[in-house]
């Protein structure tokens, strides 16, 4: 017999989880979780998830924050 899951109930309960030991770890030792994302290049579908990622961690009470690179930089670069 299938089981069926609720995906949306079990990601909000994650992400409340997330939330609470950010919102914690802030409170006992002052620090903010961060989140630092380097793109390299302009792929749409890249920036679109980076986006998407940034908006979550903001979300969460986490720091974000995106660097993009022109798609000509090296791996000696970054």
């Amino acid at each position: 017999m299938a089981s069926i899951i609720d995906g949306k109930r079990i990601a909000a309960a994650i992400i409340d989880s997330v939330k609470a030991g950010a919102i914690s770890l802030q409170a006992k030792s002052g620090i903010q979780p961060s989140l630092a994302v380097i793109v390299v290049g302009d792929d749409p579908a890249s920036h679109v998830y980076v986006n998407a990622t940034g908006k979550m961690a903001d979300y969460c009470g986490f720091r974000s924050v995106q660097h993009t690179l022109p798609g000509e930089t090296t791996q000696d670069e970054l």
